[in-house]
């Protein structure tokens, strides 16, 4: 009787998972993975994986076989493994009628040997879409193949060392070590493919491009690549032989993207028709300017009106021992700024106050000095008090500069303003304007 109850509540159990559309794949559960693409049906249905979870396999163990339905999977961070050492199999495989939909998961294809030279390790005869997805491959096995007929779209996607033919339409996405392959469709050897690319960062230590029998490859603008051979002539597309992409890494988010910085040239280059709302850790871009390639310098809590005016400033043009220091310190807009500096008769000062951001890039605080402290002999300064000094105003005018204004009712400092320069990007946070 235990047995049929319980077997009834497990039958219900699964009966409101399937009715709510949701499959949760336990971590590492394989099994469960290819059994939610068998049973996919007309009814959309989403895969969650287990947050930054582990799915390791090998000779298909975690392969996405979708015949029909339209299917999500939702990664949470998670990342699939599978190599495939002397077989003949693939990780992701679309049929004809079929929506697969893939976002946040990392996917790293481990295979070794040359036995899938002509395999390629994602094929789509149907919908296929990767947002926020990044995709590992092994430099030389066929990674991606698309037939003409069929449609895939990658939104802040990042291919590392993979081999794409066929047919899709990147936007502002990375490619790294990989190669574009325009022409017949290795499905569909008569039908053309069709390869379009907005916003996107390219970079290669060889040939990224080559074209059989007149492939089409579309530009949309934007984007940024290490050489001539894909022959794009969109509004903004550029060539720059040295990329010097740094390795993919976790720079926040729930999938590894490979950073850019202020002075790269995918700095807003992107074309703003065709600018993703945010990047592949999910930050906020810039709309009007945002950056090419899968990662947004300065994205989210990196503007300059937010946690991006975090800094040390100096005065250009004056020697060393006048710094600005400023710290955006809490979500409610409250700024720290420090002042080192030195009074009108050469004394050295310490003028610090916890301010706010009075407008987005208007900082207002009330400073003070410390004053009658003495280092102890072994030990830290006691006895020190803090005096009320006046105020400070810090506008900031880019990522780069800012304007420094002072009021003070001591005669040794009285008032002024000058300007600021920013020597240093803190490591963790980077900075648009």
């Amino acid at each position: 009787m235990l047995r049929f109850v319980l077997s009834l509540s497990l039958f219900f159990g699964m009966h409101q998972l399937a009715t709510a559309g949701i499959v949760r794949v336990a971590d590492g559960d394989c099994v469960a993975f290819r059994n939610a693409f068998a049973q996919a049906s007309a009814v959309p249905t989403t895969i969650m994986l287990a947050r930054n979870g582990s799915y390791v396999g090998a000779f298909g163990a975690c392969e996405a076989i979708l015949q029909q339905g339209n299917l999500i999977i939702e990664g949470n961070g998670a990342t699939i493994t599978d190599s495939h050492i002397g077989g003949v199999g693939y990780m992701i495989n679309v049929a004809a009628g079929a929506s697969l939909t893939v976002r946040n998961l990392r996917i790293v294809d481990t295979t070794t040997t040359d036995h899938l030279a002509s395999v390629n390790r994602f094929e789509n005869l149907g919908a296929l879409s990767f947002e926020n997805v990044t995709i590992n491959g092994n430099g030389w096995t066929p990674t991606f193949n698309s037939s003409p007929n069929s449609t895939a779209t990658f939104r802040n996607t990042t291919w590392i060392k993979a081999s794409l033919n066929g047919t899709f339409d990147a936007y502002n996405s990375t490619f790294v070590d990989s190669g574009l392959t325009l022409g017949p469709s290795g499905m569909s050897p008569t039908l053309q493919s069709h390869i379009s690319l907005s916003n996107s960062l390219l970079s290669s230590s060889g040939q990224l491009c080559s074209q059989t029998n007149g492939g089409s490859l579309g530009s949309l603008g934007g984007n940024v690549l290490s050489d001539s051979s894909c022959g794009l002539f969109g509004v903004g597309d550029k060539v720059v032989s040295n990329l010097a992409l740094q390795a993919a890494a976790d720079h926040g988010g729930l999938v590894p993207t490979v950073q850019i910085d202020y002075a790269s040239p995918a700095y807003r280059a992107g074309v703003a028709q065709y600018c993703e709302a945010t990047d592949a850790r999910g930050v906020a871009r810039d709309a009007a300017n945002c950056d090419a390639g899968a990662y947004e310098f300065g994205g989210g809590v990196g503007l300059v009106t937010a946690n991006g005016m975090n800094s040390l400033y100096y005065v250009p043009g004056i020697a060393n021992g006048h710094y600005v220091s400023v710290q955006r310190i809490h979500d409610n807009k409250d700024v720290m700024v420090f002042w080192n500096t030195f009074d009108r008769n050469g004394n050295q000062a310490w003028i610090f106050g916890v301010g706010t951001q009075t407008s987005a890039r208007h900082v207002h605080a009330l400073a003070y000095r410390n004053l009658g402290g003495v280092l102890q002999p072994g030990g830290p300064a006691t006895g020190a008090k803090a005096s009320q000094w006046g105020t400070v105003d810090i506008d900031l005018t880019s990522c780069a500069a800012a304007q420094f204004n002072y009021q003070s009712d001591l005669p040794e400092f009285g008032s002024g303003q000058f300007p600021l320069s920013r020597l240093a990007f803190e490591s963790a946070i980077d900075c648009g304007d």
